[in-house]
């Protein structure tokens, strides 16, 4: 069975949605991790960045090429423990606990945003053209 392609015309609206998710985190978690920590600003839109990372982790489930999951689902995984994480050690003024888990909840989504570009993926498609 031949692997199906998305394009930007035919990809669903889910996908759009977890793009839009992704993409809007790849910015704010760079914005945020270069900030300074524990103001009110890095509160608030701490909070909005784990929204976007808990709907882009969960919404990649609704996305199965062949109707299976694939290894790319192990990131959505592990970002949903290491946000998890990161939010325990913030309630719990676990400092390190915090930094670390954020900061490898956002590694996590730049190497899959990378995978992403891959020439057979639809974004991989969208930025350097059809293979």
């Amino acid at each position: 069975m031949p692997l199906e392609i998305h394009t930007v015309h035919t990809a669903s609206p889910i996908i759009w949605f977890h793009v839009a998710c992704a993409s809007a985190s790849v910015v704010l978690g760079a914005w945020i991790l270069s900030r300074r920590k524990g103001t009110n600003v890095h509160r608030w839109l701490g909070r909005f960045w784990v929204l976007l990372m808990l709907s882009t982790s969960l919404g990649s489930f609704l996305i199965q090429a062949r109707g299976r999951f694939s290894f790319i689902h192990l990131l959505s995984v592990v970002t949903i423990i290491a946000v998890s994480a990161a939010i325990y050690g913030a309630l719990k003024h676990d400092v390190e606990l915090h930094r670390k888990s954020m900061i490898g909840a956002y590694v996590g989504l730049v190497i899959a945003g990378i995978f992403t570009l891959l020439p057979y993926r639809m974004l991989g498609q969208l930025v350097f053209g059809s293979p």
